[in-house]
């Protein structure tokens, strides 16, 4: 992260100071800027920071959050806020522009520097994943999961909805038995039976499909079994073949025009016999030397495509032997099977395109066309669409490219099906809402109109556990029509990350007791919770008796023993409810809500007790002082610890180890 420049905006030139020599310590370019307005002048002057830390709260004129906003409009800064609070309101602020969290002002500098790399690093891997965005392809497939033994389905993919026209609770109560009128329960059953003895490990079979009007289209099934949760699982892949039948009868009409327009083709054509002699041919065949009554495999490629044997035999007998031909040649086949057959073929460094066409039992239309500039050029984009493949597929994030009308997945990288827990053939033609089911019908894009968004989202994986991730989402305009182009990459760590600074930020490092700050934050709330229930609560705040004589005979190490072994006796005495913290030094206090009074003492006497007789290693026992105070109406949070402390204070002036509790609330 050396030489990475960075903008600290804050109006405390002491602070400021102090940040901006934690980070040059570290290899980091810092300038300075003590007001909102300075800050957006340096980067309207051409000056871009790799990192804005930004004081929330700055004097006169513009405070942070205004400033980020402005610095954004110039140039998508990274922007880490620096604050002293960590109140709803100041979080609120904070997440209402493009930020990368925030760090406290008393944040140690270990915990500074790793959350300005891990902005700085995620910044890098958003800049780069947004380099990356191509790509075209759509399935139409149907898919269909169901319980081979029930014959209920699981899913139904949209696909398959739109073209049968039924709704998803329709199918719900439907088998596949409902969809193929070819099929009872019977046949059906005995088709799965391979699959289910393990004989064969897929089956393709062609059938066809019942819409809900009653329509019929053809369809290619493939059946295969997948475990799933130890359940035996049949996943039916299904291809609408109303378009491939319709093709093929075009095709078939072609052909017979391509016979009746012979003469008219540009590249050499030929009517050629099942002996493999030539019947007539186009002038551009004249051309190139070949002769009507010929065989092809002489007139047209000079014997250099039949076998040496054949080639040692014409030349010697002027005549071929039974079944002579081209290595490559597919005739026989054409003319058996009826049907036009093609091949390509290398002949000395060209390449050829060749068909062979039937036109009755014994004749077929021949004709050959030089592909030699598209094989290169297709080679050149198979290699192209490979380097492309390769660049998005290590890509440290997830991308998918996505139909803006249909909102249909196009193309996934390794990356994203890794995340969604799915191939990339198994996301394909699945609807991006289905991966983030949160923005149906809010897409930021197609719904609002922006160019770009940048939020946090929930993806959801396939086996239905869900991830955080920052998700890019920016519009693609082609040839083809309008493209989303969705990176995101996963925030798991970064949450993890930010879960643990702010279990620092509260607990006290060396009991692991909460903090005094977040203590007084909580019994706040319980103040304000107690006003508006009318329910009761205690406070106990406790000192250890001479601890400091413990520290002066036995040293700091059995001291903080002492403090450890007393926070481990409390927590694992007092409720989950219950809230204990280090109030300062050796003195440590309880919230106890719905607790009155009596029963907090009660506890605090139980805590004295076993304290008492709690043998330390090295230091052996030692003795506590409690008070306890119960909430009163009209109480604040000074005058409820101030009492706690009356009565902290009563207890150690009644010669200490004992406790003493306020009963009754003080007169108004």
């Amino acid at each position: 992260m050396k030489d990475k420049k960075i903008l600290i905006v804050e109006d405390s030139k002491f602070q400021a100071k102090t940040i901006a020599n934690i980070l040059n310590k570290y290899g980091y370019t810092v300038e300075i800027a003590l007001t909102g307005e300075a800050a957006v002048e340096k980067v309207s002057g051409g000056w871009y920071p790799d990192l804005t830390l930004m004081d929330i709260e700055l004097g006169e004129g513009m405070d942070g959050v205004q400033t980020a906003q402005a610095i954004q409009q110039i140039s998508e800064l990274p922007v880490v806020f620096l604050t002293a609070h960590t109140e709803p309101a100041v979080v609120k602020k904070i997440r209402s522009v493009t930020a990368y969290g925030y760090v406290m002002k008393s944040a140690t500098e270990q915990v500074l520097i790793t959350i300005v790399e891990m902005a700085l690093r995620l910044y890098e891997a958003n800049v780069h994943a947004n380099m990356y965005w191509q790509i075209l392809e759509h399935s139409l497939n149907e898919i269909y999961i169901f319980n081979p033994e029930t014959l209920r389905f699981h899913v139904v993919n949209r696909g398959a909805r739109k073209n049968l026209g039924y709704t998803l609770e329709e199918l719900n109560t439907m088998t596949p038995l409902d969809l193929k009128p070819e099929f009872d329960l019977k046949s059906f059953r005995a088709l799965l039976e391979p699959l289910l003895s393990g004989k064969e490990e897929q089956i393709v079979f062609y059938t066809v499909h019942r819409r809900k009007d009653g329509s019929l289209y053809p369809v290619e099934v493939h059946l295969q079994l997948f475990d799933y949760r130890g359940e035996k699982l049949c996943l039916a892949l299904v291809i609408d073949l109303t378009e491939r039948k319709a093709l093929e009868e075009e095709n078939r009409r072609k052909e017979e025009q391509l016979r009746l327009m012979l003469e008219a083709l540009p590249n050499p054509t030929y009517l050629i016999n099942r002996e493999r002699q030539i019947i007539a041919l186009n002038q551009v065949a004249k051309e190139r030397g070949a002769v009507v009554g010929d065989y092809c495999w002489h007139s047209i490629h000079h014997l250099k495509t039949i076998s040496p044997v054949e080639r040692q035999f014409f030349e010697n007998t002027g005549k071929p032997l039974p079944g002579t031909k081209c290595y490559f040649c597919r005739a026989d086949e054409a003319l058996n099977r009826k049907q036009k057959e093609n091949c390509e073929v290398n002949l000395d460094g060209l390449f050829w395109n060749i068909w062979w066409v039937p036109i009755d039992e014994n004749t077929y239309l021949h004709y050959i066309i030089d592909v030699t500039k598209y094989k290169k050029m297709e080679e050149e984009i198979r290699e192209q669409e490979e380097f492309l493949r390769l660049i998005l597929d290590s890509m440290p994030a997830g991308v998918m490219v996505v139909d803006a009308k249909t909102h249909r997945i196009e193309n996934v990288n390794l990356e994203a099906a890794a995340m969604i827990g799915a191939s990339p053939e198994e996301i394909i033609g699945k609807s991006c809402f289905e991966i983030f089911p949160e923005s149906k019908g809010l897409c930021p894009i197609t719904a609002v109109g922006q160019e770009m968004d940048w939020a946090e989202r929930i993806l959801h994986r396939v086996d239905g556990s869900q991830l955080p991730v920052l998700k890019i989402v920016k519009r693609l305009k082609i040839k083809s029509g309008e493209k989303l182009i969705e990176t995101f990459i996963d925030l798991t760590e970064r949450k993890k990350l930010e879960e643990q600074l702010y279990r620092l930020s509260i607990t006290d490092y060396l009991t692991q007791a909460y903090n005094r700050r977040y203590f007084t934050e909580m019994l706040e709330r319980e103040i304000e919770r107690a006003k508006r229930t009318k329910m009761p609560f205690a406070l106990i705040m406790l000192d250890i008796d001479h601890f400091k004589n413990v520290n002066d005979r036995f040293g700091h190490a059995a001291g903080d023993l002492v403090l450890k072994s007393l926070v481990n006796l409390i927590k694992n005495r007092i409720r989950q409810t219950d809230c204990l913290a280090r109030w300062g030094g050796e003195e440590f206090v309880i919230l106890l809500p719905d607790t009155p009074v009596e029963k907090a003492a009660g506890l605090a006497e139980e805590l004295r007790e076993q304290l008492s007789m709690l043998e330390i290693p090295g230091v052996g026992r030692v003795t506590a002082s409690f008070g306890v105070t119960g909430y009163c109406p009209g109480d604040t949070l000074d005058t409820l610890l101030m009492r706690a402390d009356q009565m902290l204070y009563a207890a150690k002036a009644s010669g200490r180890n004992c406790v003493r509790f306020s009963e009754k609330c003080p007169e108004s």
